[in-house]
């Protein structure tokens, strides 16, 4: 359309600048010198269709009175042009009409305007023409006449490059592109610019018009020339040329009939305040090095800290021990055994001694009621060492430690106790560590002593203990009745599964509801219509070897491709048999009927001259590939000509239009072109690195209408794979096929979720099996039996391979023995596996911890669907394994504490004979409590911690649905209301499962089998089971020992440090984004396509820049938008968006934007005579592209004010409207390509009085990284900000991906704020439940170093800040609540409460709490929660979706193993360093069962496996 315009307009143009002659004769002279001409007139046609060629003639240039002749001279030339010219009056009535076809290109600038007919007017008309225009070949033609076939410009560089200058930045809004495209096929410079325009061609000029070089001569000639003379003086017979040198006009220039606006003119526009681009700012960070100034300044604070630390603690232990020497402290220990002591946990004197004997911190020596008579009766406790009834003592017979008041007060006589009392205080360190130093009696003030101490307690700690004791009791009495009302009321939450819904749009799952940018696309979509739907197509040359895969697709029942994975080849796609099958396989495409409406393209596509209506043909469907080129054919197109016909028509798109009547962007239909090697020269398309093909189908809001545009994409899907098949033609011909359709997306998401199923099933039968064998002695029953059976094989193998006794001597008889032993010991294997696996397992017991996890996972979906919280594919990946992760870990606690409850019961009924026995006859024991009791008393005690954790999980969560993003909100609350399910069932049902489990083995029940009762022969005493596993035993005995002693401390806290800083510093290189592809498969088809836009799509996506509330009837708020006029705002919206055009770099604006109010004025222009008509008889009503020309007139032709470029005379108010209705509906085509139809039709919003909203469309730079895409989003909303306050009205962005990265704008600050929160709640929670802000701190504190180390991890391993990884970081916070909660609250209740933080011996108090809080619960930490986590987790690492294994699995995999080493390692150190005083954890511990419990706890550590011999084998934890 607009490029045929265009050469038409060459085409007529250049035969009439030529005058009639005949050809010289071959031995004269071609004269050159002023007032002769070189050709005139017209000598007839090459061809019936080619155009007038001109005569030769060198005659002098002749005068014209002819008043006709000089007035149409003057108008289309000027007035100061020469009357005396080498033109007929025939030559200007064409030239007149060909420089109006050109019109509409370059009527916006006056400089080019006018620079452009002089050129061409001096080329026709001018006297002096033989000075600068020579003939250099004819031809004749069939009436016998010689005609010209050849001519040479010479064009001096002062005019050439003035001229270019002018032209070369006018826009051309329609296409978002510039005239020189058209005029000059997008020439960076003038000769190819001028020699563009001389190229001979079917539709351009008739003959070749050649512009040499400059030469030396003829640049010094022309410079000359042109100081002095407007035109070169007289010379006859030279036989140099004078290049043709007159002084272009400039668009800078100050008069009407030159200066240009803004767009057309960079020289006159404003400069806008700079803006540093993201290269820059990332250049001008500052630097040390090649580190940043703050990681730099972080690490030297770091490590001044530590020197300044480390200098402070020597030089207060050098102070610490000369006062010592000044008190008169006798040291007779040499110096090694001086460095063993203050190494050692027990070590006697010294600062670093962790004896809570020292220092006035003294055991109290108790009977052991397990060696003798124990003494129930109330003692009162107090004094000295040796001051209590009953006799001193030390070692194993030391039970209880307590603290002398007195002793505290009397330093001098602690003093003096400490050489002498070092030997037994040493003796009693494996008492002390046997009792978990749980029983320390402190006074509250070391200056009044009480004569009786019980541990503090903490009101709401009793409370809440009192309330889940009471649970636990009802639950465990009650068993029966409590599973039954759960799965009641799980059953009727469960009927909300009938509003279950899965949320698949994009778009509502990524854009918050409200913000702003989905205000925006709402906004749009209503006043424009929904974004087209787009179909893209790859072909790219196919690597030589690839890898198969195959892929499994739903589009049909059974429909499975296999596939080569996508490689970007460098090198040239096109040859000519690819040409053919390209061809085909459009022509297939556009035949395409689909099942059942039998769609074709032309049913669905977008068509710009019929929409809304449908095309009646796919020709005149939108369709960007470079058949269109060829005219969508290639009839006529040979394997020699393609190459150089597909050149062309890339350097010139205007002159090879498309079926559907615009031009084709070669960066849209090819990518990988190379740049010419110079300017000017024919783009190499031949020579591109792939082919891409896109199809765009109407979108609608109107459902039916999407059904329809979807039936048909999926036939073209369908098609596509089957053409991107291995074997297939496409492959033969050694191409690979990459393609997207509007399906493709969701359909892959879709997908993924599919393929996923199976994992999150083997995750579940992984964590079964672990909590089944884990639970209870199962595992390690049969790992001990089966172990046991192979030796004794193996023995019984090489005893008779030997076949001779085995001989008496030294040491026989202990091999002997040893034998006899191992039989013995064999003799009650039955009886041991008996009770050991078929008994003592727990497969019921886990199973029912599994179950309440799905059904916490159903209750949760069922109960949110029922409020209307639609489910993402994201919760259903993710909170299976989130649930099953936590909902594990309380089964654990729980089911351990039981174990410790019982262990305390059989060791207290021990005294009184076997346990169970085969003499046994009642139910409990005597001695021994109900086992609804202990099932309470377990509750009791766990119950806070459970809530502790669950509670800070749950508002960790809640603020995690603050995110507006719903598929974040809702991950969010899905995942609140899972863990609020999952811990009510854990404290209700699954107490009744425990107290059920309990009573089966007790009454030496089968396991999984009840109803199956083993014989009394067979039972063992269960208080003779009781084992200590081998992870409490290390924690015991090697762990927390080792790092509890005080330059382990110390160093512990500098290497978590250090640790902190680097997690800071890889914190900072997080980067934004989400990149789409994550989303996907691997082996999804979707990620080739990505991957092949990356690599070969070489143009950004368009950007639409909105207004509103803009009075567009009044000229005055006119110029605060307009661009191509004089009177235009130098910082109207259409100049600000020029400027920033001219800066891609920080705006991202690539292209020229499309003014639809520029183009509808110049539409009005009454020198475009083709464009605004009405009819002459009646002005009020508008002519049809039908109507004849003589019928009809220009719109503007007599108007008075005259149209005019200062906006003078234009039209207002209702004229406007008028006249803007007309012109929307005006169709863009040859005679007038300013017709708005096709361009602006959709692009404006109006009503019978106003424009309601218009947009102003502009492209993107091509982004390529989601850092670019959130940048591009960025700026587009700073330029659209800054509009919105120059024109006085509402401005905003619009792109279709800006909805998907708006939320990254404030993302570093919504993190901020929500961890901020989350960690204030965490702090809140904590310290209430705790009863301690000293240690709710040092819990918070260790939260957030853990969630630091998880950011930290984030920026090393690449993983970006986005929704869902924020989401994770929220999770991080109630994950690492999780490691943390149970030692913090065993360290409150350890001792009773311990000592305040200032007393004297508080340092060794928090000590002994610390150690004792890690053998209490340190291996439920490690098993309950850090191995089924990992397990859970681990599963994740075989997902074929990357979104899992980067955002789930490697976070959580981050977060799991610093929180592990956080909670088990820090938090213990740090809680001995700055814990606070702590409280009985239940109402038995402070009223003084705590004792006895020190007791059951000594009697857990004393006792081992059921024979003596397995006291040295590893065992399970209890």
């Amino acid at each position: 359309m607009l490029p045929r315009l265009l050469h038409l307009a060459l085409w007529a143009l250049l035969p009439a600048m030529v005058v009639a002659s005949t050809t010289p004769p071959a031995n004269s002279q071609f004269k050159r010198e002023a007032g002769r001409c070189a050709m005139r007139d017209s000598c007839g046609r090459k061809s019936t269709f080619g155009g007038e060629l001109p005569c030769p003639d060198n005659d002098l240039a002749q005068p014209n009175e002819d008043a006709t002749f000089l007035a149409t001279l003057a108008d289309i030339c000027g007035e100061d042009f020469p009357t005396t010219t080498c033109c007929t009056m025939g030559q200007l009535e064409v030239l007149s009409a060909s420089l109006q076809q050109a019109e509409p290109l370059i009527a916006t600038c006056p400089a080019c305007r006018s620079n452009f007919r002089h050129f061409y007017c001096s080329f026709t008309c001018s006297p002096d023409q033989s000075l600068f225009l020579s003939v250099t070949e004819t031809q004749r033609l069939s009436n016998g006449k010689d005609a010209v076939k050849a001519v040479e410009m010479d064009v001096a560089p002062s005019f050439g490059e003035g001229f270019f200058n002018s032209c070369k930045d006018v826009k051309f809004g329609a296409t978002n592109g510039y005239a020189m495209d058209l005029l000059g096929g997008g020439a960076k410079s003038y000769l190819p610019f001028l020699r563009y325009m001389g190229q001979e061609r079917a539709l351009g000029s008739p003959f070749q018009i050649n512009f040499p070089s400059p030469s030396f001569f003829a640049s010094t000639l022309a410079t000359e020339l042109d100081e002095q003379h407007p035109f070169p003086p007289p010379s006859t017979n030279t036989t140099f040329g004078v290049p043709f040198a007159d002084k272009p006009l400039s668009c800078a220039d100050t008069g009407l009939n030159a200066r240009c606006a803004c767009p057309d003119c960079p020289s006159v526009c404003a400069v806008l305040p700079p803006i540093e681009s993201p290269e820059e700012r990332y250049k001008h960070r500052c630097k040390v090095g090649k580190m940043s100034c703050f990681a730099f300044s972080l690490t030297i604070l770091y490590a001044v800290t530590l020197v300044a630390c480390t200098v402070l603690l020597a030089v207060s232990e050098l102070w610490a021990r000369r006062g010592g020497v000044a008190a008169g402290v006798k040291d007779e220990e040499n110096g090694w055994t001086r460095l063993r002591n203050r190494l050692s946990f027990a070590g006697v004197g010294g600062r670093w001694s962790r004896s809570p004997s020292a220092s006035g911190y003294d055991q109290l020596p108790l009977e052991d009621p397990l060696a003798g008579e124990f003494d129930e009766s109330p003692t009162v406790i107090g004094g000295r060492r040796g001051q209590r009834g009953g006799g001193g003592g030390s070692g194993r017979n030391s039970l209880v430690g307590a603290t002398s008041t007195a002793g505290a007060q009397d330093g001098e006589d602690l003093a003096s106790q400490r050489t002498t009392n070092s030997s037994s205080n040493h003796n009693s360190l494996s008492s002390r560590r046997q009792l978990g130093q749980g029983a320390s009696l402190l006074a509250p003030s070391p200056s009044e002593p009480s004569p009786f101490l019980q541990p503090r307690t903490y009101p709401l700690n009793t409370a809440l203990s009192n309330i889940f004791y009471r649970l636990g009791l009802f639950c465990a009495r009650s068993p029966w009745l409590t599973l039954a009302l759960g799965c009641v009321v799980c059953g009727v939450v469960n009927l909300g599964w009938g509003r279950f819904e899965v949320e698949k749009d994009p778009v509502r799952l990524w854009v918050a509801k409200g913000s702003p940018a989905e205000r925006a696309k709402a906004t749009f979509e209503e006043g424009f219509g929904s974004f087209y739907r787009t179909e893209q197509i790859f072909l790219s040359v196919a690597p030589t070897s690839p890898h198969v895969s195959t892929l499994d697709l739903d589009l049909n029942s059974d429909l499975t491709v296999t596939r080569a994975p996508w490689t970007a080849v460098d090198a040239p796609v096109l040859n000519f048999p690819r040409l053919q099958f390209l061809a085909r396989t459009e022509a297939q495409i556009r035949a395409l009927t689909s099942s059942p409406s039998n769609l074709t393209l032309s049913s669905v596509c977008f068509s710009p001259a019929t929409d809304p209506a449908p095309p009646t043909d796919s020709t005149g469907c939108v369709v960007q590939s470079l058949m269109g080129y060829f005219g969508d054919s290639l009839d006529g197109v040979t394997e020699d000509t393609w190459a150089d016909q597909l050149n062309q028509c890339a350097t010139t798109p205007a002159a090879c239009l498309p079926s559907f009547g615009q031009p084709l962007n070669v960066k849209l239909v090819l990518g990988g072109v190379p740049t010419p090697d110079q300017e000017g020269d024919l783009l190499q398309a031949d020579q591109a690195r792939a082919i891409v093909i896109t199809y765009v189908v109407r979108n609608s809001l109107d459902k039916d209408e999407v059904a329809r545009a979807e039936e048909w994409e999926a036939e073209l899907q369908k098609f596509l794979h089957e053409l991107a098949r291995p074997g297939g033609e496409a492959q033969e011909l050694g191409l690979q096929v990459a393609f997207s359709t509007g399906l493709s997306l969701e359909e892959e998401l879709s997908a993924s979720t599919n393929t996923d199923v199976p994992i999150v099933v083997l995750s579940y039968i992984f964590m079964f099996l672990y909590v089944a064998i884990n639970l209870g002695s199962s595992g390690s029953g049969l790992a001990k039996a089966l172990g046991r059976g192979l030796f004794l094989l193996g023995a019984s193998l090489v005893q008779l391979v030997r076949m001779i006794p085995l001989p008496r001597r030294a040491g026989g008889r202990a091999r002997s023995n040893s034998l006899n032993s191992l039989a013995g010991s064999t003799s009650g294997m039955g009886a041991y596996f008996k009770r050991q696996v078929l008994v003592d397992s727990k497969f019921l017991l886990g199973l029912w911890g599994i179950i309440i996890v799905l059904l916490s996972v159903s209750t949760s979906v069922a109960l949110c669907s029922a409020m209307g919280v639609k489910v993402t594919l994201v919760i259903a990946e993710v909170i299976p394994f989130l649930v099953l992760a936590i909902g594990v870990d309380n089964v654990f606690i729980l089911s351990h504490e039981l174990d410790q409850q019982n262990a305390r019961a059989y060791a207290t009924a021990a005294r009184h004979g076997p346990l169970f026995g085969e003499d046994q006859q009642e139910d409990d024991p005597e001695g021994l409590p109900p086992a609804e009791e202990r099932v309470a008393r377990a509750l009791g005690r766990m119950g806070p911690s459970i809530l502790l954790s669950a509670s800070c999980e749950i508002v960790a969560f809640g603020l995690g649905a603050m995110v507006g993003m719903p598929a974040v909100r809702n991950f969010a609350i899905y995942a609140a209301g899972a863990v609020l399910v999952n811990a009510l069932l854990q404290v209700t049902i699954f107490v009744s499962a425990m107290a059920i489990d309990l009573r089966r083995i007790e009454s030496n029940r089968i396991d999984c089998f009840p109803c199956f009762k083993l014989s009394q022969t067979a039972s063992l005493d269960l208080g003779a089971t009781v084992t200590e596993g081998w992870i409490a035993r290390f924690i015991r005995q090697i762990f927390a020992p080792t790092i509890l002693l005080k330059p382990i401390k110390y160093l512990i806290m500098a290497l978590f440090s250090g640790l902190f800083v680097l997690s800071w510093i890889g914190a900072r290189h997080i980067e934004l984004g989400l990149d789409q592809r994550l989303a996907l498969p691997s082996s999804s088809y979707l990620v080739d396509y990505f991957n092949a836009v990356d690599s070969f799509l070489d143009v950004g996506p368009p950007v639409y820049f909105v207004t509103r509330d803009i009075n567009f009837t009044a000229l005055q708020d006119v110029k605060r938008v307009c661009g191509r006029f004089s009177t235009c705002n130098d910082f109207s919206l259409a100049n600000v968006l020029e400027a920033e055009r001219k800066r891609p770099e920080s705006s991202f604006v690539a292209e020229p934007p499309a003014v639809w109010i520029d183009d509808f004025f110049q539409w009005l222009n009454p020198l475009l005579e083709d464009c605004c008509r009405v009819k002459k008889r009646n002005p009020s009503e508008f002519c049809t592209p039908e109507d004849s020309d003589f019928a009809c007139r220009p719109c503007f032709e007599d108007r008075d004010p005259a149209w005019s470029i200062t906006l003078d005379g234009l039209p207002e108010g209702q004229e406007f409207m008028s006249l803007l209705d007309h012109w929307l509906e005006s169709p863009t085509d040859e005679s007038c390509p300013l017709g708005g139809k096709a361009g602006y039709s959709s692009a404006l919003t109006v009503d019978d009085s106003s424009v309601k909203m218009s947009h102003f469309r502009t492209f993107h730079t091509p982004l390529k990284t989601q850092s670019d895409f959130i940048e591009a989003y960025a700026a587009a909303s700073r330029i659209a900000a800054d509009l919105s306050k120059r024109t006085g009205g509402e401005v905003f962005p619009y792109s279709l991906f800006y909805v998907f990265f708006a939320s990254y704008g404030n993302l570093w600050s919504t993190t901020r704020e929500v961890l901020v929160f989350a960690l204030f709640a965490v702090f809140l929670v904590t310290s209430i439940l705790l009863g301690s802000f000293r240690t709710g701190a040092v819990v918070v504190l260790t939260v957030f170093l853990t969630v630091t180390n998880v950011m930290g991890v984030m920026g090393v391993w690449r993983i970006s800040l986005n929704p869902i990884s924020l989401v994770n970081l929220v999770i991080s916070v109630g994950i690492a609540v999780e490691f943390c909660s149970h030692i913090a609250r065993a360290f409150m209740g350890a001792s009773g409460g311990g000592l305040p933080y200032d007393h004297p011996a508080g340092e060794r108090d928090r000590d002994e709490r610390a150690w004792q809080a890690l053998v209490d619960v340190g291996s439920s930490v490690v098993s309950g929660i850090t191995v089924t986590k990992l397990i859970g987790i681990s599963v994740l690492a075989l997902t074929r979706s990357k979104l899992l294994e980067t955002y789930f699995f490697r976070m959580w995999l981050a977060l799991i193993i610093s929180g592990a080493l956080h909670g088990l390692v820090f938090l213990p150190v740090a809680l001995s360093l700055f814990g606070g005083q702590g409280y009985a954890l239940t109402a038995d511990d402070g009223d003084g069962s705590w004792i006895s419990s020190a007791v059951g706890s000594r009697y857990e550590h004393e006792n081992r496996g059921f024979l003596a011999e397995d006291d040295d084998d590893d065992s399970d934890e209890y």
